[in-house]
């Protein structure tokens, strides 16, 4: 079990170098309530292999590497190896910003997008995740593709703006409706005047392999709304096609 505990320790350290940016080992060993020696040791095997790099203020920050293995991740997943073509059409048919999401955990994780025409202050970005009781993509998941269950037993849920679900009830409730529609609506649940409306992708199957979904300034969402997802679900449709394809 000693090495899967490396490995455990090693993914919470760069889990924490990537939302907090660069940090001291003193400060990694706090936060992840690790022995700064063990801290001192798993830095010095990330900075061996690449995946971190010391800095001269003594504080460790992850390598450019993570780059090259995202995007060469990105591209052993088949399935999504025309994307990002569907998502500039989509952009260029509704001039907001279109996103495909997968469900990592408690997670959505954004694998690629194609910003709109609008905004440019929105959250989710590659290989960025949103909790799933924000954002239309992660309700999106949420309501189709994971165990709320478990989620709301296990989960810590986020609160963004005023507007974020974190009751039980709501969440329940909120899926229920999602499912029902058929599309997810986030009116202002992670920034402030930005709205979002997401959908799910199957496999032919027919199970939920993603998220679909195009966010903006949550008037332009609320006014084009029927617009925007019968958008969504021509996107959609040809993502599908690609997913039986590969």
């Amino acid at each position: 079990m000693k090495p899967i505990k490396v490995l455990v320790n090693a993914d919470d350290v760069i889990g924490l170098l990537s939302t907090q940016g660069p940090l001291t080992p003193a400060e990694i060993a706090e936060r992840v309530q690790i022995p700064r020696p063990s801290v001192y040791r798993l830095l010095d095997g990330l900075n061996a292999i690449g995946l971190t790099e010391p800095l001269p203020d003594s504080r460790t920050q992850l390598s450019l590497r993570w780059l090259h293995l995202a995007d060469r991740a990105r591209a052993s997943m088949r399935e999504w190896r025309d994307a990002h073509g569907v998502l500039v059409d989509l952009v260029d048919r509704t001039g907001q910003t279109a996103y495909l999401s997968v469900l990592r955990k408690d997670e959505a994780v954004c694998m690629d997008w194609e910003q709109g025409r609008g905004i440019g202050v929105l959250v989710l970005k590659p290989g960025r995740t949103l909790p799933l009781n924000a954002g239309a993509a992660g309700r999106t998941l949420l309501a189709f593709s994971a165990d709320i269950d478990a989620y709301l037993e296990n989960s810590d849920r986020r609160r963004f703006t005023t507007k974020t679900l974190v009751d039980d009830a709501e969440l329940r409730a909120d899926a229920a409706a999602t499912r029902a529609r058929g599309f997810a609506i986030s009116d202002e649940d992670v920034t402030d005047g930005i709205g979002a409306v997401g959908i799910p992708v199957r496999s032919g199957s027919g199970a939920v392999i993603g998220a679909l979904s195009l966010a903006g300034l949550a008037d332009d969402i609320t006014a084009e709304r029927d617009r925007l997802v019968a958008e969504l679900r021509r996107s959609a449709d040809q993502l599908e096609r690609n997913v039986a394809d590969a």
